[in-house]
């Protein structure tokens, strides 16, 4: 294993943030003081004696503190899920939109690092999976076809309705 240095823990950290907290990843103040902080709590660790993979589970527990619920994660979990279908490539962007829709589903909780280890969790799911599909049977995702969506099929162009030419005024 490498000596963990302020640097090590940084890019942790963004990588954590790209995958778990899109939003957060270019927080670069929080970045850099959670950094600095981790690198801080490892160095006094290594210095009393602790062994090494020790004063790293230390330092992880400064640096990822409160971002290991994450609802991103949660709403992305359930759209690969329950709409597998929905193109992967399109998932990240749709995730992002839904965690600000459902924000009044998430507020409901407290959402706190052990959240998804508690009982309330699955009822969170629940109400989320809910409100998922019913804004996307109301809103449609490109790719993804709604069995509840009423969608119209297209009306051919021999069909379509003939508007009588209006006279051009003088």
């Amino acid at each position: 294993m490498e000596t963990p240095d302020e640097k090590w823990f940084r890019e942790r950290l963004r990588h954590f943030l790209e995958i778990r907290h899109p939003p957060r990843q270019f927080h670069h103040v929080m970045i850099e003081r959670r950094s600095r902080l981790a690198f801080e709590s490892y160095a006094q660790s290594v210095e009393l004696g602790v062994p090494a993979a020790s004063a790293v589970r230390a330092a992880d527990k400064v640096l990822f503190r409160g971002l290991l619920f994450s609802k991103y994660d949660t709403v992305h979990l359930i759209l690969a899920t329950d709409f597998p279908i929905i193109p992967e490539n399109q998932r990240q962007e749709i995730a992002l939109r839904l965690v600000r829709i459902c924000a009044p589903i998430f507020r409901a909780y407290d959402l706190k690092d052990d959240f998804s280890e508690r009982p309330e969790f699955r009822q969170l799911k629940e109400e989320l999976r809910t409100g998922i599909r019913t804004w996307i049977d109301e809103n449609g995702v490109p790719g993804y076809r709604s069995p509840a969506r009423k969608e119209k099929p297209p009306v051919p162009y021999s069909e379509q309705p003939r508007y009588p030419k209006r006279n051009k005024r003088k």
